[in-house]
């Protein structure tokens, strides 16, 4: 600055109090293919920071750069407003690193000498990602935040985050999410991954207020997140010649759905580009690349066991409002815990159909207490189905589970012998799924503090993710999922239907069996 003249040094003060000015115009990145090029806000960049809210949920698809965006915007606030804490948490450690090298430290080294001498670096710390200047400002860039009080909150590729590694997400929403005080920024950013989770509950949450708002019915407070969708026809690299890309009447069908939905005129190339990319993505295109908010989440969750199977359940409008046949008997289905959690799925067949009517878990309580859960529901009774460890000593000093519940008005129980490998069972489910009905409501979301429903734990149900190998185990990740999955695997493992067989064999086994018999 001191090697300016005084009429210029004027002049740039002048500039650097506008935001939009410095973002246009300080900051170097590197572009899709390596080069150094100055930042100026893409379209969707520009969007998100001429809306931003106090909250904010950002679903996207992929390459908007909107991870780019929330570290420039972070270094801006550092540099241009002492004692400002930013963070913004990755869902993996490589991200992490490569975001505070990449992104962070490489806008900062190669700002004007000028501005580098009036806001030195007192601290880089390559291990913890953690940039610290003179005037008490900092960017620390990790895969969580907990401690101090943050100014600005960015988190990237929340939704994976809560499919692979479930942990770590929670200690982000328990802990990076309470250290914003009131009034300051958090931007949630992310693909889809599923309709399950932490970052879906938190879109479906955003997007009811939308609706309520669009209908004079509800009001964005600064305590609830703005919802920003950002489809992949914003991004203008989206487009190929149109001559040879044939598009078929299907294809004409989705678009002009889409065009209807979302209010936007799809050209010529851009439909081109799509078909194409459709063709290579398949079935993970929508999640990678969604036209609408409910497309983003219509794709399975990866690692799910049943998400294909519940995504065909949902498509084939086997999830509706079902009757209950008052002649016809409920049968229940079982995981038992004390401490952990008590699960229990309630079907009656239909004809060729398995209704799963209702559902229920609670936590903490006895045999009384579902005893009692399943008198006032007054339903006519079949038999109960109990795990293996149904018959365990821990409801009464001298007699087992089976005994104590048989008293109270449970019976008759059906204990379903363990079956070792839990593959197996599962794949007895995924074989008994197709014939399932679900009650949307009695098996969806209950009350508040009442779990989360059955045929939310169905979708979530996933395998372990190995962090090493980057790839699914072949072994369950153990959640609130598991004890509603579970009692529904006694399910397939344990009953028999009116044709005589287990429900989840496989045709093929069931001929084999009777074949031997």
């Amino acid at each position: 600055m001191s090697q300016l003249s005084d009429q210029d040094a004027s002049r740039l003060l002048d500039k650097l109090s506008d935001r939009w000015w410095r973002l246009n115009n300080l900051y170097y990145i590197t572009d899709k293919y390596g080069r150094k090029v100055l930042f100026k806000p893409n379209e969707v960049q520009a969007d998100l920071d001429d809306n931003l809210h106090t909250l904010n949920l950002a679903l996207k698809s992929r390459q908007h750069g909107i991870t780019t965006w929330a570290c420039i915007r972070a270094l801006d606030m550092a540099l241009f407003k002492k004692n400002t804490q930013a963070g913004i948490v990755a869902h993996t450690a490589g991200d992490a690193a490569k975001f505070f090298r990449k992104k962070v430290l490489y806008a900062y080294d190669n700002l004007p000498d000028w501005l580098k001498a009036i806001r030195p670096a007192v601290r880089r710390d390559m291990r913890d990602g953690v940039l610290e200047l003179a005037n008490g400002s900092s960017i620390e860039v990790s895969v969580s935040h907990r401690g101090g009080t943050l100014t600005f909150l960015h988190i990237s590729e929340y939704g994976p985050m809560c499919a692979m590694y479930p942990e770590r997400a929670q200690e982000v929403a328990s802990g990076a999410l309470n250290a914003i005080a009131p009034g300051n920024i958090v931007v949630i950013e992310s693909t889809a991954y599923g309709a399950a989770g932490d970052f879906y509950e938190r879109c479906q949450t955003a997007m009811e207020l939308v609706r309520q708002v669009k209908a004079g019915t509800g009001v964005l407070t600064s305590m609830d997140y703005r919802f920003h969708f950002y489809p992949w026809f914003r991004d203008p690299i989206n487009e190929l010649d149109p001559e040879g890309v044939p598009i078929g009447p299907d294809d004409e069908t989705y678009f002009a759905k889409v065009e209807a939905e979302m209010e936007y005129k799809l050209s010529a190339r851009q439909k081109a580009w799509y078909v194409k990319k459709a063709g290579d993505q398949r079935d993970k295109m929508k999640r990678e690349h969604p036209s609408t908010p409910a497309e983003a989440f219509e794709a399975s969750t990866e690692g799910a066991y049943y998400g294909k199977e519940m995504a065909a359940a949902s498509n084939e409008g086997r999830i509706t409002d079902l009757p209950i046949n008052p002649a016809v008997p409920i049968h229940t289905f079982w995981d038992i815990g004390r401490s952990d959690t008590t699960a229990i799925w309630f079907m009656q067949e239909n004809g060729p159909w398995l209704d799963f009517v209702d559902f229920y878990e609670a936590s903490g309580f006895g045999v009384t207490h579902y005893a009692k859960v399943l008198k006032e529901r007054g339903y006519l009774y079949g038999k109960h189905h109990w795990p293996h460890d149904g018959a365990n000593e821990d409801w009464s000093a001298s007699e087992n589970r089976v005994q104590v519940a048989s008293k109270l008005g449970v019976k008759p129980i059906i204990v379903v012998p363990r079956i070792e490998d839990v593959t197996e069972g599962i794949d007895m489910v995924r074989n008994m799924l197709p014939r399932c009905r679900f009650d949307k409501t009695r098996c969806g979301p209950p009350k508040a503090g009442q779990g989360r429903g059955g045929l939310e734990a169905l979708r979530r149900y996933s395998k372990q993710w190995n962090e090493k190998t980057e790839t699914f185990s072949d072994m369950p990740y153990h959640n609130w999922a598991s004890n509603p999955a579970d009692a529904f695997r006694t399910a397939a493992q344990g009953y028999v239907s009116s044709s005589g067989r287990r429900v989840g064999e496989s045709r093929a086994l069931a001929e084999d069996n009777w074949r031997t018999a």
